[in-house]
């Protein structure tokens, strides 16, 4: 065989091997990230790349909606019909699976250019104080070039060429799946299945907490770390979000969510606290759910260690649109003169907590026969 001959064969080799990585990854799609483009695929879940999904929803659908809702994994519990009992306006849940500030700019800036929405809803979870941007977890987590601003070709040949193996695993992955609602709410059967077959047993009990609180205690014995320079970081950019929203007459509302009490200590300290007083500062009025409260407390209310249930978010809803509830003390509008009250409570409330653990070691959870800290329509 003379060399051309060969070099030529080689060539063909190649080209067939590129064409058919190509081909495996467009139709299988591994990612969604192809099927995501038409913005009207609603068959993917959390493990698929939910951030384009939602971006080419926006794009291709902004006349549906009046206002967007902004924030992690936690907001995917927040229902847009709920939601609408705010302001009257019609919502999109833009959640996205392990928030950051990098990435609620980017929408933030997204939906102010390219939409005539009348208000963008920012849930604050306080876990971005750990990390700004969270793209070094993987192709799912990264910002799209639609929100970027990088280069969308360059964008597509990255997922024609990802690695086979996503693929083929996708090929023989026989596993449910568990859409978002069409309008971005997270999809939570699966865990309200599970809660139903294994409320009250030593089961689910272990599942929500065994070995997932206990990483959290070693901040009651030794205190949070600094994370000064990404609260920086993420106030410089709910500064220039707010800015954003101003600029086009758009309404900016910031609040912060519920977290479970097992999770709030591995934030709560000096660095929180600063992030609390410039989010305040920042929103003037700020509506917040991380708070020392029964509800906090019992672990049922959430249906794992970082998340609430749906019936929670209907619970700050109504809160924070000035209904009556139950649980008159879960939420606290906090303001520029009430901040330092607030934080100044909260440090004697993390005390009594710390002397709990010293002498139980443990923290008060409450269970299931806590009825007064519970939300009746989850164990109804």
């Amino acid at each position: 065989m003379t060399t051309k001959k060969w070099c030529i064969r080689f060539l063909c080799i190649i080209i067939a091997a590129l064409l058919f990585i190509m081909g495996v990854n467009y139709f299988y799609d591994p990612y969604g990230y192809f099927r995501s483009q038409s913005g009207d695929c609603y068959v993917l879940d959390e493990n698929d790349y939910l951030r384009e999904q939602k971006a080419q929803h926006i794009k291709h659908f902004s006349d549906q909606y009046d206002a967007y809702l902004i924030g992690g994994s936690k907001a995917g519990a927040l229902r847009t019909d709920k939601l609408k009992e705010l302001d009257g306006y019609n919502y999109y849940n833009c959640w996205v699976l392990s928030g950051n500030f990098q990435d609620y700019e980017a929408y933030t800036k997204y939906i102010v250019e390219h939409t005539n929405a009348k208000k963008v809803l920012l849930q604050i979870s306080t876990s971005e104080i750990k990390q700004f941007d969270r793209e070094s977890r993987g192709a799912i987590y990264e910002t799209p070039a639609i929100l970027s601003g990088s280069s969308k070709t360059e964008e597509v040949f990255q997922f024609l060429f990802k690695n086979l193996k996503v693929s083929f695993e996708e090929m023989f992955d026989s596993s449910p799946s568990y859409p978002c609602m069409k309008t971005g709410e997270r999809n939570l059967t699966k865990y309200y299945n599970y809660f139903n077959e294994h409320k009250g047993s030593e089961e689910y009990y272990n599942f929500l907490l065994k070995k997932k609180v206990d990483e959290f205690y070693k901040y009651l014995e030794k205190g949070t770390p600094d994370r000064s320079s990404v609260v920086s970081q993420c106030i410089a950019s709910l500064k220039r979000m707010k800015k954003m929203c101003e600029k086009k007459g758009v309404e900016f509302q910031i609040f912060i969510g519920s977290v479970f009490a097992g999770q709030m200590i591995g934030y709560e300290g000096s660095s929180f606290y600063e992030f609390l007083r410039e989010v305040v500062q920042v929103g003037e009025n700020v509506w917040c759910f991380n708070t020392f409260n029964d509800v906090a407390m019992n672990v049922y209310n959430y249906y794992d260690i970082s998340h609430y249930y749906y019936e929670i978010g209907d619970l700050m809803i109504d809160t924070m649109a000035g209904k009556t509830t139950s649980h008159d003390g879960f939420g606290i509008l906090l303001t520029p003169d009430n901040v330092e009250e607030e934080i100044t409570h909260r440090q004697r409330e993390l005390a009594n907590w710390k002397s709990y653990y010293e002498t139980h070691g443990t923290l008060p959870f409450q269970g299931m026969e806590n009825e007064q800290s519970l939300i009746p329509k989850i164990y109804g």
